[in-house]
C-alpha cells in the first residue's frame, strides 16, 4: 500500500492510503457472514440469508465498505507499525473512494502522541526555589480564625437550639450573641486546650503550617507553570479530553460524599456538563501539559519510585478498597506508579539549587 502521512495541528496525523482489490477479497466471506447476524430478510430465518438476496439486500457497496472496515482492522496496525505512528485514541475514518473491481481509497485521522520538548526546566526550578516559602501569621490572621470560630458555634447553637434565622451567612451574626472568649468555651472545643493562652498558641501554630502549606503549593504551581512556558508540547484533543473526564469524575465524587448528585448540582447552579467542560478545557489543557512534562523529566532524568514503594502503596490501597468487588490491582498499580513517579519528580525539583 502506498500511504501518505500529513502531519495537522494538535498532535493528529492524515493517513491517506488504499486497499487492493486482491487484498479486500480476502475479506468477503468474513463480511458476509457478519452481515447474516444482523441482516433481515422477509422469508428467511437469520443466519440462513441465500448470498445472492444477501448481497441485493445491502447493495455492492454496503457489502464492500463491510469488507473495507474488517480489512482495515487488520491493515491499520502495520500502517502505524511501518510508518512509526504512535496513534491514540480512536482513529476517524473516511472512505474517499469505492467501486467495485477497483482499489478502495481511504483517509485515517488520528490524535498521536505528542512530542515533548523540554526548556531549560533545571534552570527555573533553580530561580523559583532561590525564593524562600515565607509564611507569617500576624495578630490580625489569629483573631480572624477566633472570630469566625466564635460565630461558627453561635450559629450552630441557632440550629441546635430551634431558632429561625433567614440570614444563613454565620459572619452576619452580631457580636453580642458570640460565645465569650474564655477558658470554659476553648475547652469545650477540644480537650487538648488547658486555657486561652493554651488554645492561642497552638491555633497560632495551625496557622502556621496551614499557611506553609499554601504558600508551598504557590511555590509549585509557580514552578510548573514556568516549566510549562518554557516547553513546547501541542497537545492532542483526547489528552484534554481525559484530563476533563477525570475531573468530572473527580467533582462527582466529591458531591456524592456531601450527598448530592451531579445532575442536581448542575442544576444547582444552572449549567450543563458541557458548559462544565468548556470552561475547564485550559485547565485540562495544563493539567494534560504537566503530567506529559513530569513523564519527560522522570524519562531524561530517571527519576522513578523503586518497586518497594509501589507494592506498599498498591498494597494499601487494594486492603482500602477490599469491598469494592471490581477493583482492578492493574488499574491501581498503574495510578500509584504515576502518583509516585510525579511525587518525586516534584520532589527532585524543589531540591534543585
Amino acid at each position: 500500500m502506498k500511504t501518505t502521512i500529513t502531519n495537522l495541528p494538535n498532535s493528529r496525523v492524515s493517513i491517506a492510503s488504499h486497499i487492493s482489490t486482491e487484498t479486500l477479497a480476502n475479506y468477503k466471506s468474513k463480511a458476509l457472514a457478519d452481515l447474516q447476524k444482523s441482516v433481515k430478510v422477509d422469508g428467511f430465518r437469520p443466519g440462513s440469508i441465500p448470498e445472492n438476496v444477501l448481497i441485493k439486500q445491502v447493495g455492492e457497496i454496503g457489502l464492500l465498505e463491510h469488507m473495507a472496515q474488517f480489512a482495515l482492522t487488520d491493515e491499520y496496525p502495520k500502517i502505524l507499525l511501518a510508518e512509526k505512528i504512535d496513534a491514540i485514541g480512536r482513529p476517524h475514518i473516511t472512505f474517499t473512494k469505492i467501486a467495485p473491481n477497483t482499489d478502495i481509497e481511504f483517509t485515517i485521522e488520528t490524535d498521536v502522541m505528542p512530542t515533548v520538548t523540554l526548556g531549560d526546566y533545571k534552570s527555573v526550578a533553580k530561580k523559583i526555589n532561590a525564593n524562600p516559602i515565607v509564611a507569617t501569621v500576624t495578630d490580625e490572621d489569629v483573631s480572624a480564625a477566633i472570630l469566625e470560630l466564635r460565630q461558627m458555634r453561635a450559629h450552630q447553637a441557632m440550629h441546635d437550639n430551634g431558632v429561625e434565622h433567614h440570614d444563613h451567612n454565620h459572619a452576619n451574626i452580631a457580636e453580642s450573641e458570640l460565645p465569650e472568649l474564655n477558658d470554659e468555651f476553648v475547652k469545650s472545643l477540644s480537650s487538648s486546650f488547658e486555657n486561652v493562652e493554651d488554645f492561642t498558641t497552638k491555633l497560632k501554630n495551625n496557622l502556621a503550617v496551614e499557611k506553609n502549606k499554601a504558600e508551598a503549593e504557590k511555590h509549585r504551581i509557580e514552578m510548573i507553570d514556568g516549566i510549562i512556558a518554557e516547553s513546547t508540547i501541542d497537545v492532542p484533543a483526547v489528552m484534554t479530553d481525559f484530563e476533563l473526564d477525570k475531573m468530572v469524575e473527580q467533582l462527582t465524587g466529591e458531591l456524592a460524599n456531601s450527598g448530592l448528585k451531579f445532575d442536581d448540582y448542575l442544576k444547582m447552579i444552572n449549567k450543563t456538563a458541557a458548559d462544565l467542560r468548556i470552561e475547564w478545557t485550559e485547565n485540562a489543557n495544563k493539567r494534560a501539559k504537566m503530567q506529559m512534562i513530569f513523564d519527560k523529566i522522570s524519562e531524561t532524568e530517571t527519576i522513578k519510585p523503586t518497586d518497594e514503594e509501589i507494592t506498599a502503596e498498591v498494597t494499601k490501597m487494594m486492603d482500602m478498597y477490599r469491598d469494592h468487588g471490581d477493583i482492578d490491582e492493574n488499574r491501581v498499580r498503574a495510578y500509584v506508579v504515576q502518583v509516585l513517579t510525579n511525587s518525586a519528580v516534584l520532589a527532585w525539583l524543589e531540591n534543585q539549587s
